[in-house]
């Protein structure tokens, strides 16, 4: 149990929910393969959990994880000797050898450049906090994860279905990148004072926490508005309306944002915005999903 829990599985709906969001796109022209979508989602799946102890490696390794800091479900099991850093290791090396296993076989099915798509998550995930690279200690977390689970994933899922990506796949892939971006601002708003003082960059740190808040509120505003036009157009069904329940979780945790921003609250008051923010996701993709089924 300690081993799945490093993985930190509660996260997985941030990278899943986009890859399902690009495969469903497929629906209407009934190019959609249920076999294909089971395929991709699980080495989807074993890559987000590689990149996540991956993550959780390098932050303890590089001592921005310690005793003291808040860290995530992973790394507190490392800070409170639950799990050794080399299990942490195996796990992450055992978690990206299934999805490249699995990879290889999709590719002999349907082609080599779907291949790019897993490939780019793999690099990705792993130099996000892994040396010399750590794209997550300059500056680049965010961006850098509304790349990789906005449009990589969501136009991945829809290659993987019908060989090619569409505009449409794109506005999606930013509709539901915006929420998987504020997960990880989010954590850096959160992280601002240990982040200073292991002297590494992040957007909050570089722009200030309440930048991020501000930011956090524009990409929550540029989620529903761009969703909103995608059901008047007619391209998704009214139902995807479902995703509005997500709004008083987001508006909690705006609120707290602010707060802490403004030096209300400290960072230990808000130690689990990252899994707040996982739910208002995961209930945000939940409706776009129904949409595209319905």
């Amino acid at each position: 149990m300690k081993y799945f829990l490093a993985t930190r599985p509660y996260v997985v709906s941030a990278s899943l929910i986009p890859f399902t969001i690009g495969a469903l796109l497929s629906i209407r022209s009934e190019n959609f393969s249920f076999f294909l979508y089971i395929l991709g989602a699980v080495a989807l799946l074993f890559i987000h959990l590689g990149s996540n102890s991956a993550n959780d490696y390098f932050d303890y390794k590089n001592n921005i994880d310690r005793a003291g800091t808040f860290g995530s479900s992973g790394s507190r099991l490392l800070i409170r000797s639950k799990i050794t850093l080399q299990e942490e290791k195996w796990i992450m090396i055992v978690c990206f050898m299934i999805s490249l296993i699995v990879g290889i076989y999709i590719t002999f099915l349907i082609g080599f450049p779907v291949l790019f798509f897993g490939i780019a998550g793999i690099i990705g995930g792993y130099f996000y906090t892994a040396n010399p690279v750590h794209l997550k200690y300059r500056g680049w977390g965010v961006p850098l994860i509304f790349s990789l689970y906005g449009p990589l994933i969501t136009l991945g899922g829809q290659y993987l279905m019908v060989r090619h990506l569409t505009f449409t796949a794109f506005i999606f892939s930013l509709i539901i990148g915006f929420p998987v971006a504020n997960i990880a601002l989010a954590n850096e708003i959160r992280d601002t004072q240990n982040d200073i003082q292991v002297k590494i960059k992040s957007f909050t740190i570089i722009f200030g926490d309440l930048s991020g808040a501000y930011l956090y509120l524009m990409m929550f505003l540029l989620q529903y508005i761009l969703l909103f036009y995608e059901v008047l157009i007619g391209r998704i069904s009214p139902w995807t309306l479902i995703a509005l329940v997500s709004i008083p979780i987001y508006l909690s945790i705006i609120v707290k944002l602010f707060s802490k921003a403004k030096k209300k609250i400290e960072g230990k008051d808000i130690i689990n915005v990252d899994i707040t923010s996982s739910m208002a996701q995961l209930f945000f993709g939940i409706g776009i999903i129904v949409g595209l089924i319905v």
